[in-house]
C-alpha cells in the first residue's frame, strides 16, 4: 500500500488552511480546492448556482479564455474536474508531481480571475438544463435525491443541487458573479495536496498565489435540520417500481461515524447484507437493492434503494420494513459486524492507494473536523465498535419513528404503502 502518516496543515497569510500528505512510491500528486459553497447556500430565485458557477470557472479568466485554459492543463498532462454539490464545491487536479507548481497557478487563476464571460453563459446553461432532463430517465437516481430532499423539506439542506429548469433559466452572469464574491472567499476554502510534492516548496509558492484573496463572509453556520416521515409517489408509466426508504444518520463529526457506517453496511452495503439476501436472493422480489450512509456537517442520512417489479412492489415494501424493525429491535450479530468491519476496511485500504482518494479524503477531515487521521487511525475507530455501540446508535436513529418513502412507478400510494407504513 502507497501512502505516508506524515501530514502537514498550514494557515496561509491569507486565511486560507493548506493540508498535505506525502506518499511515498508515487510519481503522481492531487490537488484540490474546498469551497464551502452548496446548495444549502443558496436563495430560491438562483437554485443551482453553484452548480452553475463551478462550471463558469474553466470558462475564462482576466487573462485566458476556456480554449486557452483547457490547452493549458492539457500540455502539461494535468486531468482536472470540478462539481458541486449540497455543502460544498471542489475543483481537483491529478498529475505527475514536478507538474504542481504550474498546476496550482492555472487553479489558482481560474477561482480568484474567472471574467464569467457572457458568451459561455448558454452553453454552461444548457448542459445544466440537460442534466435535470436526463434524471428523470434515471429513476434510481431521482428516487435517492427525492429521499433527501423530502427527508429534509423545510431546511436548505434539501435543496437540489442542479436548480430547477425555472432557476437556471434565470440565471444571469452579475447573479452568478455575486455568488462568488460572497461565497469564494479565503475563510471559506481548503487546499489539500497529497502524493509526490515537497511540502516546503508548496507552501511558499500558495502563500504567493493566494495574496491578497478576499476574505469575508465567510462559512456558512448552519441549522439542525428537522428529519421528517412520510410517503411520497412520483407517478410514473412502467412495469417497474423504484422504491426509497431513508432514516437518520448522523455527522461526520459524531462519535458514531463509523457505528452508522457499519450498520449501513450490515444492512444493504454488499452481497451478504441483510437486505440484499432477504429482498433478493432468498425471495428474488428486485433486481436491485442497497443501503448506503451520506454524512454531512449537522446531521447524516441512511437510504435504502429497492428496484423490483411492479407486481411485487408492495411484497417489497413489506419485507424492508420488517428488516428495519429487526434491525431497530433486535440490532446486529456479531458475524454481521465482524464482516461489515472487514468490508469497509478493504474500502478504505483500495481508495487509499489513490493519490486522488487521499487527497479528498483529508480535505474533508479538515473541513469537517480539523483533524486528519491515518489509515491506522480510521482503522482503530471502525474495530473499537461493538455491539453495545451498535445498540446505542440505533436506539439515537428513530428509525421507524421517522421513516421517509419515497416511490416511482406506476403503483399508488395505497397500492404500495397501505396498511403497512403510516403516510404524511
Amino acid at each position: 500500500m502507497n501512502g505516508s502518516d506524515e501530514f502537514f496543515s498550514e494557515r496561509l497569510d491569507s486565511g486560507i488552511q493548506v493540508v498535505g500528505q506525502p506518499m511515498v512510491g508515487v510519481e503522481s500528486a492531487s490537488v484540490g480546492f474546498l469551497i464551502g459553497a452548496g446548495a444549502r447556500d443558496e436563495m430560491e430565485p438562483t437554485f443551482g448556482v453553484s452548480h452553475s458557477l463551478e462550471q463558469m470557472l474553466f470558462r475564462g479568466t482576466d487573462t485566458k479564455n476556456a480554449r486557452q485554459i483547457s490547452e493549458s492543463f492539457d500540455s502539461l498532462g494535468i486531468s482536472y474536474d470540478s462539481s458541486a454539490g449540497i455543502e460544498m464545491t471542489l475543483m481537483s487536479a491529478v498529475l505527475i508531481g514536478n507538474r504542481l507548481p504550474p498546476a496550482l497557478e492555472l487553479l489558482v487563476d481560474c477561482l480568484r480571475h474567472p471574467s464569467f464571460p457572457e458568451e459561455e453563459m448558454e452553453s454552461v446553461r444548457s448542459l445544466q438544463l440537460q442534466e435535470i432532463r436526463q434524471r428523470e430517465d434515471r429513476p434510481a437516481q431521482k428516487v435517492m435525491d427525492s429521499l433527501r430532499r423530502q427527508f429534509f423539506r423545510s431546511n436548505p439542506i434539501a435543496n437540489d443541487v442542479l436548480g430547477t429548469e425555472e432557476t437556471v433559466a434565470a440565471l444571469t452572469r452579475d447573479s452568478i458573479a455575486g455568488y462568488w464574491r460572497s461565497r469564494y472567499t479565503a475563510n471559506n476554502v481548503v487546499i489539500s495536496v497529497a502524493g509526490n510534492f515537497d511540502w516546503d516548496s508548496v507552501v511558499p509558492l500558495l502563500q504567493d498565489l493566494t495574496a491578497g484573496w478576499p476574505s469575508h463572509g465567510g462559512r456558512s453556520e448552519p441549522g439542525v435540520p428537522e428529519p421528517h416521515s412520510g410517503t411520497f409517489v412520483f407517478h410514473k408509466v412502467s412495469s417497474q417500481e423504484n422504491l426509497g426508504f431513508a432514516f437518520a444518520g448522523v455527522p461526520v463529526a459524531d462519535p458514531d461515524y463509523y457505528v452508522a457506517a457499519l450498520v449501513a453496511q450490515a444492512l444493504g452495503g454488499s452481497s451478504h447484507s441483510r437486505l440484499f439476501q432477504e429482498v433478493r436472493e432468498k425471495r428474488g422480489l428486485a433486481y436491485a437493492v442497497q443501503a448506503r450512509f451520506d454524512g454531512m456537517e449537522r446531521a447524516g442520512l441512511m437510504r435504502i434503494y429497492v428496484g423490483t417489479s411492479a407486481d411485487r412492489a408492495h411484497e417489497s415494501v413489506e419485507v424492508v420494513l420488517q428488516e428495519l424493525r429487526k434491525l431497530e429491535t433486535g440490532g446486529i450479530t456479531e458475524d454481521e459486524l465482524r464482516l461489515s468491519k472487514t468490508r469497509l476496511k478493504s474500502q478504505l485500504v483500495m481508495r487509499s492507494e489513490s493519490t486522488l482518494a487521499r487527497m479528498a479524503s483529508n480535505m474533508r477531515s479538515w473541513w469537517f473536523e480539523e483533524k486528519l487521521y491515518s489509515l491506522a487511525d480510521v482503522a482503530q475507530r471502525i474495530d473499537a465498535v461493538d455491539l453495545p455501540a451498535v445498540a446505542d446508535l440505533l436506539k439515537r436513529l428513530e428509525i421507524t419513528e421517522r421513516l421517509t418513502a419515497v416511490a416511482l412507478g406506476p403503483r399508488s400510494e395505497e397500492e404500495l404503502f397501505g396498511g403497512v407504513m403510516a403516510r404524511s
